[in-house]
């Protein structure tokens, strides 16, 4: 196969500064990528994205930083991309903050900042860069978590995250008519914020083997314009990869409340699971569950 290469093409990469967000950039801009490496300023006016910015330019690449607010000046940070490249191919929305606690000790206002970050920062700078991608059959990935699988002490995290692997399902099907892909990670890495696990031993298993440039080579190929795939999360770490699906197992037929607690076991019984592709096609599971398998016929099948 033939090298995967980004020539010509430019790429943004939100909170690209440190962890994985600038292992994305760095690999990107090693491909031919143009790329703009997003991520705020601190109190004393720095950002970290010029630091990247500069090991592209040392290396022959092309870089740009912005450090404009993902949350707040999300036309801004599409806008570095098209005023100083002229156009857009690839977005990677990684930019995040951590913070932890139980759910009833988490300040409401806390919720907010999370969603706002982690999910209406990733609406909005998709929203800005849609019309760009549109021209180009632009590639987006996004970032969920494996957090969705449960864990406690971070329900604003999850649920923020949750969000956006709806955003990327729906995305998708939203982008097939313009050709732009677009699909979502479920990074496992040694970060800023995951150096933060309370315990020390996991802490140093992920330090040693799930180093952040071993997310990025997955990225940068589902960043490639021959991606195949879109609508798709997967979980991605250490070199490995893997895709994750919401299935639909168990069958339970029943008219009163005391006849689904009768079928527990045929509810949660794990030995026939199926992989809807869409909600339309969850439906039609429902309805063959049912007995209703002549209501499927007609356009709405489709």
């Amino acid at each position: 196969m033939s090298e995967i290469r980004f020539d010509g093409q430019v790429a943004l990469v939100t909170g690209a500064g440190r962890g994985l967000g600038r292992e994305h950039a760095l690999l990107l801009a090693a491909r031919g990528a143009k790329v703009v490496v997003n991520d705020v300023r601190d109190a004393a006016g720095e950002s970290p994205a010029d630091e990247v910015v500069a090991a592209i330019v040392a290396a022959g690449g092309e870089a740009v930083a912005d450090t404009h607010s993902v949350a707040e000046e999300a036309d801004a940070v599409v806008g570095t991309a098209v005023d100083t490249f002229g156009g857009l191919d690839v977005l990677v929305n990684n930019a995040g903050i951590s913070h932890g606690g139980m759910f009833d000790q988490i300040p409401v206002e806390m919720f907010d900042r999370m969603i706002d970050i982690h999910l209406l920062a990733t609406v909005k700078v998709t929203r800005a860069a849609w019309p760009h991608l549109r021209e180009r059959g632009g590639r987006i990935v996004n970032t969920t978590s494996n957090s969705l699988f449960g864990i406690t002490g971070t329900t604003h995290y999850i649920t923020a995250k949750g969000g956006v692997l709806g955003l990327t399902k729906s995305l998708a099907m939203d982008g097939r008519s313009a050709g732009i892909k677009v699909n979502a990670i479920m990074p496992c890495a040694y970060t800023r914020m995951t150096a933060n696990i309370p315990d020390e031993a996991f802490r140093g298993f992920l330090e040693k083997h799930f180093t952040a440039d071993k997310v990025a080579p997955f990225v940068v190929w589902l960043a490639s314009a021959g991606v195949p795939v879109s609508g798709e999360v997967f979980s991605v770490g250490g070199g490995r990869a893997a895709r994750v699906v919401l299935g639909v197992a168990g069958d339970a037929v029943g008219a009163t409340p005391e006849a689904y607690a009768e079928r527990v076991d045929e509810l949660m019984d794990m030995g026939a699971v199926e992989f809807p592709r869409d909600a339309t096609a969850e439906v039609r599971l429902a309805a063959r569950g049912l007995g209703l398998g002549e209501g499927l016929d007609g356009a709405w099948e489709q």
